[in-house]
């Protein structure tokens, strides 16, 4: 049991350690990981990335929504 303990922390830390880059596919935005799983726009997106994204696929930006769903 204390080896359990002793590994866990360090298999928690390479699970964690996943960088996310920001993807623009047509009229989706989205995130990917380094290893190829894909998420939330604002995993790798700036709200900067998010804004100019909803400009040009929708013509404006809906800034209420972004606050409430990503925090901009």
């Amino acid at each position: 049991m204390k080896r359990l303990m002793a590994v866990l922390p360090f298999l928690l830390l390479s699970c964690s350690d996943q960088g996310w880059s920001c993807v623009q596919r047509g009229d989706t935005l989205f995130s990917m990981s380094s290893s190829g799983a894909m998420g939330s726009a604002d995993k790798g997106c700036s709200c900067d990335e998010m804004r100019s994204f909803e400009r040009r696929a929708f013509g404006s930006v809906d800034e209420e929504a972004l606050g409430s769903d990503f925090g901009c």
